[in-house]
């Protein structure tokens, strides 16, 4: 049997399936270009036509593509009308300037527990506690020897309570309340707070518990309606004769008003309000809806969280203040193994010593030079507060007083001109209350979704020239299915392998045939028996006996091949 094969007739090259996809396809402009009867020129022509039409969709496909890579997010006003009693009423931080009661230093002063400490000693250490500022790192060492001596020590809260013991009370600092035009007790409305600027007294905030590692499930208190009268409204006594050790040199407090999960960064952001005014605080409250198929977009892109998305380590619930805290309060574990007693971290934590406050210093001021060391971005549905602050002088007037100061034991002995000069002195009046009824709700979304793209760059390919995925599939069909298939039909039709079978015994393992045979054998008209074909000594070869057959392989005058049975 011999094998021989008919090369394969590439009829279908990438030439010819070119052209017969040109002729077929609907893309503008190809059936021109392949048509028989069109010249040169003409070919040209649309060639560069179709040319133009791609490069003009694939350069504009390519800007709707960066524009939506490199502006994701879009913002838009869903609402200006959104009911205030959706979010809550914001929480108000008060901070007075003043960190150490000149008083309640004179009463501890008297007690065992400072018998060692002389006066200019136990301010120098309540100067650095409260400010965090340091001169002199060999003093810092010997008062926090002092402290230890006092049994006063981070690891007992014993800075805690000292701090607290001495701060302003929030009592004696907030002397009247009022709230939706009712005067109600300030000690029920404001709890003490641990800030950025020490402690304070806060109105309608969520206290982080150390021990707890959670927030409270405080009700929060939302506005009915806008207006002075439907807010809060206190009155705040700064003493100034009072003052010890204060933050700065101005006299009076520090104000902030901010969403009431967020930790109160008071020191940062605060507003002054200052003894002799009225500070009016008109807050318009904002929120933002964050859309769910935000968590799709790359967070660098979107600079905003959704729910869950990122895990604080020391706080339960995320925001961008808290996130700040977070990042500190690692900073601090990293650099100095302490954080600063006024953290409403877990009680786990180490608190500085008094010797640990110069590292605390250099470590806080690395994190203000390098702000890429916490990077907190906000919650994508949030509320916030915008503030329009106006103040006036007061009180013009002694009837301005409510009959709850009047009657207080402090301001009871005082003559009405005495109590007027005092006033002047150290009264602060503070409003806050909502401007609106309703405010603005904005709404975050993808600016351009996978549908949109491809809605808008298939209009643009199609505007080009004319590609659809209809002329996707086209172009599979041409180049790969109708290709293959060709390929294996003519791989099919290749000559087959032709056997011939000579009349003569068969030699075991091998057979003999002449290749005068063979070329008779292709003849049409020779369909005669090879045997009667052949010379006269072959056919003599069926007598011969297997020996024989083999003497007759060697006569010269045949032509002989051997073929594998």
């Amino acid at each position: 049997m011999t094998n021989k094969r008919v090369p394969i007739r590439k009829a279908y090259s990438v030439l010819n399936l070119s052209k017969e996809f040109a002729a077929n396809t609907s893309m503008h402009g190809l059936k021109f270009i392949a048509q028989d009867e069109a010249s040169l020129p003409e070919r040209i022509l649309w060639i560069a036509l179709f040319l133009v039409g791609l490069l003009f969709a694939v350069i504009f496909s390519w800007n709707l593509w960066q524009n939506w890579q490199e502006s994701p997010v879009l913002i838009t006003i869903q609402t200006a009308n959104y009911p205030i009693k959706e979010y809550p009423f914001p929480t108000v931080t008060i901070c007075s300037v003043n960190k150490v009661s000149t008083r309640a230093l004179g009463y501890w002063m008297s007690t065992d527990e400072a018998k060692n400490f002389k006066l200019d000693e136990i301010r120098r250490i309540l100067e650095i506690l409260s400010t965090n500022r340091v001169k002199n790192e060999e003093e810092v060492i010997r008062l926090s020897q002092l402290l230890v001596q006092a049994d006063i020590s981070s690891s007992n809260e014993g800075y805690e309570h000292l701090m607290d013991r001495l701060s302003p009370n929030c009592s004696e600092m907030v002397i009247h309340c009022s709230w939706e035009g009712k005067e109600e007790d300030c000690a029920l409305l404001f709890d003490s707070e641990a800030t950025d600027d020490g402690f304070c007294c806060s109105f309608n905030s969520i206290i982080i518990r150390r021990d707890a590692n959670s927030m409270t499930n405080k009700k929060l208190r939302h506005a009915r309606t806008s207006g002075v009268y439907a807010g809060l409204t206190v009155l705040l006594n700064a003493e100034i004769e009072d003052y010890n050790v204060t933050s700065s040199s101005i006299s009076g407090f520090k104000v902030s008003i901010q969403d009431p999960k967020d930790f109160a960064r008071t020191g940062r952001i605060g507003f002054l309000a200052s003894p002799g005014f009225q500070i009016d605080a008109a807050v318009n409250g904002q929120t933002q809806i964050g859309d769910n198929q935000l968590r799709t977009i790359d967070l660098k892109k979107r600079l905003c969280t959704t729910t869950q998305e990122i895990t604080l380590q020391y706080f339960e619930d995320y925001t961008g203040p808290y996130c700040q805290l977070d990042c500190l309060t690692t900073h601090f574990l990293a650099n100095c193994f302490c954080v600063p007693y006024y953290y409403p971290v877990p009680t786990r934590l180490p608190v500085c010593n008094l010797s640990s406050y110069p590292c605390l210093e250099k470590a806080n001021e690395l994190v203000v030079q390098n702000s890429s060391l916490c990077e907190c971005p906000d919650e994508c549905t949030t509320v916030w507060y915008r503030n329009e602050i106006s103040s006036g002088t007061f009180p013009n007037s002694v009837w301005e007083y409510p009959n709850s100061v009047l009657k207080r034991p402090e301001f009871q002995r005082l003559s009405t001109n005495h109590l007027d000069s005092y006033a002047k002195k150290n009264f602060v009046k503070l409003n806050v209350y909502l401007k609106s009824d309703s405010g603005l709700c904005y709404i975050m979304t993808e600016r351009t979704t996978w549908t949109d793209f491809i809605s808008a760059a298939g209009g643009l390919l199609g505007l080009g020239f004319g590609f659809s995925i209809l002329s996707a599939a086209e172009i599979f069909y041409f180049f790969l299915v109708r290709w293959c298939y060709h390929w294996y039909h003519e791989k099919k039709q290749q000559q087959m392998v032709i056997q011939i079978r000579p009349s003569y015994p068969l030699i075991p393992g091998r057979r003999l045939i002449e290749s005068t045979a063979r070329q008779q054998l292709r003849r049409k008209s020779n369909r005669a028996s090879i045997a009667d074909r052949l010379p006269p000594t072959y056919k003599e070869l069926n007598r011969r006996n297997h020996t024989e057959s083999w003497n007759y392989l060697d006569q010269p005058n045949l032509i002989r091949s051997w073929v594998d049975y």
